[in-house]
């Protein structure tokens, strides 16, 4: 069985009112084993996390920290979300992983909170890497209010990744920016919600559709997408195949709260078909 390997802190999200289980390595590693794979995550949290009841069949590598990585995230009636870091984990250190993890099939770096700065694809023999932009471009005040800032040093971080996930609420003026990261990755995959995606190579831009869902709750989608595309670029080596595979797949994720709509093969398969149907009819209503 293939496998996938996230790493990045577990958190815990308050949503609509209730806290969930949260952050882009939970996230990515729920995908993968949705979708058959085996799956890992490397993270840190505090003492009321627990992996086997959270976590059932994903391999977790965890060191303890005072305190496990919380979010407080809101939206607006357009979607923008505002977000609030509450409390912290430490950084992630590779010490806890297991040598037989040391080389997935598909390796995701998944920050929350620049918690993984001193780990990077070099540490692996992974098949294919890809990157969340979010984690080394968000700052946080004095009171956990979360704002964008500036990627500290990209070329170090993104050293042996294939292929950098780049939302369009991650960076002011993100089409020109995710441009300028094809200098340190060969492909930069701009998302757009339901809108669907840019594919960025060094060769030119390809732009594909996504399926429009009604939302619940947005968060986590491009987490899903992120692990969704690497999964399926490693089983077909086709950058557009993978993309539309993976804008399937989040379509499934944003119709729930927290990880609990993420979709199955045979599901993401039957939205495969419904995509290219309403593409072929040039219908975008249902």
């Amino acid at each position: 069985m293939p496998r996938l390997l996230a790493i990045g802190h577990v958190t815990r999200d308050l949503i609509q009112g209730s806290e969930v289980l949260g952050g882009s390595a939970v996230y990515g590693a729920l995908t993968a084993r949705k979708l058959g794979w085996e799956a890992a995550v490397l993270t840190r949290a505090g003492a009321d996390f627990d992996p086997e009841r959270e976590l059932p069949g994903v391999t977790v590598f965890l060191e303890r920290s005072s305190a496990t990585t919380k979010f407080r995230n809101d939206y607006d009636a357009n979607g923008e979300r505002r977000q609030e870091l509450a409390a912290r984990a430490d950084d992630i250190e590779l010490t806890p992983l297991a040598d037989a993890w040391r080389d997935p099939d598909a390796l995701l770096l998944a920050p929350v909170a620049g918690e993984i700065a001193g780990i990077g694809a070099a540490a692996f023999e992974a098949g294919v890497v890809g990157a969340l932009a979010q984690g080394w471009l968000r700052g946080f005040d004095r009171h956990g209010n979360v704002s964008p800032r500036a990627w500290q040093h990209p070329e170090r971080d993104l050293l042996g990744v294939h292929a950098l996930f780049v939302s369009e609420r991650d960076l002011p003026q993100a089409a020109s920016r995710a441009r300028e990261l094809l200098a340190h990755v060969p492909v930069v995959v701009l998302t757009r919600g339901w809108q669907g995606l840019t594919l960025l190579t060094r060769e030119g831009a390809q732009d594909v559709p996504g399926l429009p869902r009604e939302e619940v709750d947005p968060t986590g989608a491009g987490d899903v997408f992120a692990a969704a595309f690497l999964l399926r670029y490693h089983e077909s080596g086709d950058l557009q195949e993978a993309a539309a595979f993976a804008a399937c797949a989040a379509s499934c994720a944003v119709e729930a709260v927290g990880v609990s709509g993420l979709g199955d093969r045979p599901e993401v398969t039957r939205r495969l078909a419904l995509r290219q149907r309403l593409i072929d009819e040039g219908d975008w209503d249902e």
